[in-house]
């Protein structure tokens, strides 16, 4: 027997106006699973352009450019292109400071993003068992539209994962995530926002890792979408 899950919320506006509203979230999360399935799959179909800069104690340190594409076989390739920049290695004891400055930044931007994966895509089962035991919550952005699932200790006790849902459109708008690679004070934000295409399909517009600990910022903008001639 098919079973429906309501989350319930209620929005203060003001000091006495409450606005109450009800979401299935079992039927949010599966529509919003569906469409970035779909989405997947016609990615296949195009091209476009990657540029990642990396910011270290919010000064910006680097630009990388690259081609995205799938090749036949749909495996997701990425070819750097030219347009970048980067700062030029200094020589000298000063200079092999950097280098290994760089080398230790990279290691834990790998640990980071190997963490970040680990949400991705989010798991409809385990969100619906942290709602039956009362840790998810709704937050109405728009009422009979918009809403935003918190959910903490999604991974790991004290970690958040955040989820921004158009039910309306039956899109996954923005999703958010808060943890950290091993201990607490080795914190790891997370934030996507996702753009549309012409056909609908949907992608990762604008992607940010921050890692506050390091002192470390990276920022993915993925632009130029266009029909791909690679298959």
């Amino acid at each position: 027997m098919k079973k429906t899950f309501l989350v319930s919320a209620i929005l203060l506006l003001g000091c006495s106006t409450g606005l109450f509203a009800q979401a299935d979230m079992k039927e949010l999360i599966g529509m919003v699973k569906t469409n970035l399935v779909a989405s997947k799959k016609n990615l296949i179909n195009y091209e476009w352009q990657e540029t990642t800069t990396t910011f270290y104690k919010g000064e910006q340190k680097s630009v990388k450019q690259k081609r995205c594409y799938y090749s036949v076989d749909g495996k997701l390739t990425k070819v750097e292109v030219g347009g970048g920049t980067q700062e030029k290695a200094k020589g000298g004891i000063k200079g092999k400071k950097i280098e290994n400055k760089k080398e230790e930044m990279a290691d834990f931007m790998e640990k980071a993003m190997a963490k970040v994966h680990t949400y991705l895509p989010p798991d409809a089962a385990k969100l619906q068992q942290l709602y039956g035991g009362g840790k998810t919550t709704v937050q109405v952005l728009e009422p009979g539209k918009q809403f935003k699932l918190n959910c903490p200790d999604y991974n790991v006790k004290g970690d958040m994962l955040s989820l921004s849902l158009n039910s309306a459109s039956q899109k996954l708008m923005m999703m958010d995530v808060s943890t950290y690679i091993s201990k607490p004070e080795e914190k790891v934000l997370f934030n996507v926002t996702y753009n549309d295409l012409p056909d609908g399909t949907q992608y990762a517009g604008n992607t940010t890792i921050d890692a506050p600990s390091e002192q470390l910022k990276i920022v993915i903008v993925n632009s130029g979408f266009k029909k791909s001639s690679a298959n």
